[in-house]
């Protein structure tokens, strides 16, 4: 066990002048209470009954639209009736859990700040970043994924392509393989069909009246995307000329009603193609692309130790997350294979 400690002559301890801890600013949580919804319209589909009743585990269903072909005429329908088809996903709850510990009261005393707050927001940011990872992971494209993808879009000289995950990060090449408008354009064509029907469609998120899908990449991916000459002409001619322009602004790009953004969790590496090409995993997505069961909310645990003399602040939530999957095939989300620049390994 480690225990967060100011000792005594700690370049930390306050000294004759004020001091001021600069704490690193949180990561911006891209999954957070806007990305899920109880009614299934938004990317995280959200149950909450294992909040009220015991149970280890929550099942999801799916019902396949009907596809018989009918009666006409005088044909008779009786005794051709169609049967459905339905398909579940379980969930099973789980408990994430993270603490931190201080010396005692001389380690509160001595820093010019105040270490038990420290401590408190310390621990939140983990508990925020850990909402994010879980999702990330059951999505397959974080750096512990629970599984891959069953589809995984990729590009190379041929064009926009799409198979298995070990397929797609064999094929990557550096000069082929980078984000572009076409290929977002062409992910977006194919999932509004699931592949004719191969798959089941990816809905559309709602906002503001429109609709939208969701493409989540690395920022080494988006750089690509932005010295893109490409899309850099789609963004003067398609979008708002001026300082509002998402070229000028920095904001996240739109590519043919696909918002595309930014996150570090996406997980990278540089052993794709030859085992030599930097690449990193994107998701996109649309409605119920992940399924979210609560158990318990996050909370926040506070203890003390040795007669009150040392605190601890611990976080912990209970929670199933996994990627929706019917009948062995994802639901709501692909995965994308993308060769990178190496921005981060500078």
């Amino acid at each position: 066990m480690s225990k967060s400690v100011i000792a005594t002559g700690d370049t930390l301890a306050k000294k004759v002048f004020d001091e001021k801890l600069f704490r690193d600013s949180l990561k911006d949580t891209k999954f957070g209470s806007s990305m899920m919804s109880k009614s299934g319209d938004k990317p995280i589909y959200v149950k909450e009954d294992l909040e009220k009743e015991k149970g280890e585990s929550m099942v999801f269903g799916l019902r396949m639209r009907a596809t018989g072909a009918g009666q006409t005429g005088d044909a008779t329908l009786e005794g051709n009736e169609e049967a459905l088809t339905f398909y579940n996903l379980t969930v099973t709850l789980d408990k994430y859990r993270h603490a931190i510990r201080d010396e005692g009261e001389l380690s509160r005393q001595r820093p010019a700040f105040d270490l038990e707050d420290e401590m408190v927001q310390a621990i939140k940011g983990w508990g925020t970043e850990k909402l994010d990872q879980l999702v990330f992971d059951a999505l397959g494209i974080g750096e512990n994924p629970v599984s891959n993808p069953t589809k995984v879009f990729y590009k190379t000289s041929a064009g926009v392509l799409a198979g298995s995950a070990a397929t797609a990060k064999a094929a990557l090449t550096a000069a082929d393989s980078k984000v572009t408008p076409g290929m977002v354009m062409a992910i977006k064509a194919w999932a509004k069909t699931g592949g004719d029907r191969a798959y089941v469609p990816i809905r559309p998120i709602m906002d503001g009246g429109k609709k939208y899908f969701h493409l989540i990449t690395h920022d080494d991916s988006l750089y690509d995307l932005k010295v893109d000459s490409t899309y850099q002409q789609f963004l003067r001619d398609a979008e708002v000329r001026g300082k509002d322009n998402p070229l000028f602004t920095g904001a996240v790009a739109i590519i043919d009603s696909v918002i595309i953004d930014e996150n570090e969790k996406c997980d990278i590496a540089t052993d794709g193609g030859g085992a030599s090409v930097a690449w990193c995993k994107a998701s996109f997505f649309g409605q119920q692309a992940v399924c979210w069961a609560w158990g318990k909310r996050p909370k926040l645990i506070e203890r003390d130790f040795d007669y009150g003399d040392e605190l601890g602040k611990a976080w912990r939530i209970i929670a199933g997350v996994k990627r929706s999957a019917f009948n062995s095939l994802d639901y709501g989300s692909v995965g994308v294979w993308l060769a990178r620049s190496n921005i981060a390994g500078l």
